[in-house]
């Protein structure tokens, strides 16, 4: 995991094999924001991007990588101190070709900071493909 602990640390999480939710605190003193308007910081959204993927690798127990994206909205702009704990909710519906689909929302109660939709492919260890 890239940003787990650094930028973002999972508080809670609820999964039930194709689903999970997860409340997630935006670690504001990750150097991510140093160099990412450092007055006024904000989540990047391939961080945003990450820690969805991340999310999903929990879900899933599978060490993911992103095939395709194929849509990712950036609908508001989270920061670490207007929404320091966000839910990532994520469903990953597996295919029989070492794919999921994965549909994924970043939120809280106020309003929605990301909408993703996109595959996520595993390399299947026992077979080597």
């Amino acid at each position: 995991m890239l940003l787990e602990n650094r930028f973002y640390k999972i508080l809670q999480k609820e999964t039930d094999g194709t689903t999970g939710l997860f409340t997630v605190a935006i670690l504001p003193d990750c150097d991510v924001y140093k160099g990412h308007f450092p007055n006024d910081p904000v989540c990047p959204g391939v961080c945003n991007i990450e820690t969805i993927k991340e999310c999903a690798m929990v879900l899933t127990g599978k060490e993911l990588r992103i095939k395709t994206i194929k849509q990712c909205r950036l609908t508001a702009i989270a920061t670490p101190s207007v929404c320091p704990e966000v839910t990532v909710n994520v469903t990953a519906t597996p295919s029989n070709d070492n794919t999921y689909t994965v549909l994924a929302t970043i939120k809280d109660k106020a309003q929605t900071y990301m909408e993703y939709k996109g595959t996520m492919e595993y390399q299947d260890r026992q077979t080597n493909q």
